[in-house]
């Protein structure tokens, strides 16, 4: 029930036009990059679509990261404006599980960009490296592991908004983050883990450094953390008011 609530309200804010803009124009960028760089790119030795992963990814996941950080602001602006949140606490309805429907969505359209996105990069492979035969598992791992590592991002972005009446606020909360976080050393072991700063993580990288296992399952504690975190921070909220 919550999930068709927070679409209705959703419907009319430009939240999923949004999203699509947005992974449209990641996916877009490895097929510029290949244009301009076709020559150099398939003369490097190893598989094709770790090394589009490894040129592509970073502005990439900055683009997912940017537009899932406008995205949390928007849900939560529409709850705020005229006192939207303060009326439906008046309701029957659960504050908690009106967030975890916000991140469920969230999650949806993340998984959707992404998987266009690495579909894409398949693609490119496929087409300018001669002889190179997608390998579908591969692809799916991928595109599985990188969603895994951007949703503590996700999650956290949306317990900010939550706790944030005006969106300017949470929003310039969230870039900060992001230009912060992007600038730690990708290599180090505990930073890369977090928030804001997994997303940059691909998973070729991490397969080669043995982290796949790793990030996975930090990256799914994080997830639960914030959502455990939202939950008292609703209780508290509520006592509060």
């Amino acid at each position: 029930m919550s999930l068709v609530i927070e679409s209705r309200k959703l419907k009319r804010t430009g939240y999923l036009p949004a999203f699509l803009a947005g992974g449209a124009l990641a996916a877009a960028f490895p097929v510029v990059y290949m244009m301009a760089k076709a020559e150099e790119m398939t003369s490097l030795s190893g598989n094709p679509l770790a090394i589009l992963m490894s040129a592509n990814w970073q502005m990439m996941a900055m683009l997912n990261v940017l537009v899932s950080i406008c995205g949390a602001c928007m849900m939560y602006h529409t709850e705020y404006a005229d006192n939207g949140m303060q009326k439906m606490s008046a309701l029957p309805v659960r504050q908690g599980n009106l967030f975890f429907g916000k991140f469920v969505i969230a999650a949806l359209v993340l998984s959707a960009m992404v998987v266009l996105e690495t579909a894409v990069l398949a693609g490119c492979a496929e087409y300018w490296f001669p002889g190179y035969v997608l390998d579908r598992a591969e692809a799916v791992k991928t595109a599985g592991f990188q969603i895994a590592v951007t949703l503590p991002t996700v999650m956290l972005m949306l317990v900010i908004a939550s706790a944030c009446r005006n969106m300017w606020i949470s929003l310039g909360i969230g870039v900060i983050l992001v230009f912060t976080l992007s600038v730690f050393p990708q290599d180090n072991e505990v930073l890369s883990l977090f928030p804001f700063a997994s997303p940059y993580q691909t998973f070729a990288a991490a397969v080669e450094n043995g982290r796949a296992p790793l990030f996975v399952t930090a990256c799914g504690i994080e997830t639960v953390l914030f959502g455990i975190v939202e939950v008292i921070y609703l209780k508290v909220r509520r006592w509060s008011a």
